[in-house]
């Protein structure tokens, strides 16, 4: 039996839809993003992106959808990875509000990256996308100082004192 969390980011990237609704759907349901953020970053009205998020549940339900791991889950994998991807992206660089990082957001693309990795532990897709996150956020801290502000690359790089958050990345 898969994990829930896994099953329903399968769940929302259902074939019936179409990719951005897949999109939109995933981080809704899975991503925690609100309707405004996914609506800011596909660059439309927040209500218009309420209607397609209502509209790709109703589809999902009309499609009688199970919470089981496709047949096939290669069909559906890409999309999940996009999505996981971009929710990792949101937290570690926000596009709106006046922080720079959402760690919450950061560390919940790992942790169900992390889950779609022990489903599929021979993807080499998936290992990658993982790989790509502990990396990416294990010098989070370098990035901002005591306040919170921006430490440009040059500077950053100067900070090599902070350890690596996860040297799991490097296997």
């Amino acid at each position: 039996m898969i994990a829930p969390p896994s099953a329903l980011l399968f769940l929302c990237c259902h074939p019936v839809l179409s990719p951005p609704s897949q999109l939109a759907l995933t981080l809704r349901s899975v991503g925690g993003l609100t309707t405004a953020e996914i609506a800011a970053a596909f660059l439309v009205p927040t209500a218009t992106m309420a209607q397609r998020i209502s509209r790709a549940k109703q589809r999902i339900k009309n499609a009688g959808a199970r919470f089981d791991l496709p047949p096939e889950p290669a069909e559906r994998l890409g999309v999940v990875l996009h999505v996981l991807y971009l929710i990792f992206n949101e937290g570690y660089t926000t596009s709106s509000g006046p922080l720079l990082h959402h760690a919450d957001l950061t560390a919940e693309a790992t942790r169900l990256t992390r889950l779609l990795h022990h489903v599929l532990p021979d993807d080499g897709e998936v290992a990658g996308l993982l790989a790509l996150m502990l990396l990416t956020d294990a010098r989070r801290a370098a990035r901002t100082d005591a306040a919170g502000t921006l430490v440009p690359l040059p500077n950053n790089a100067g900070s090599a004192g902070t350890p690596l958050r996860s040297p799991r990345g490097w296997r």
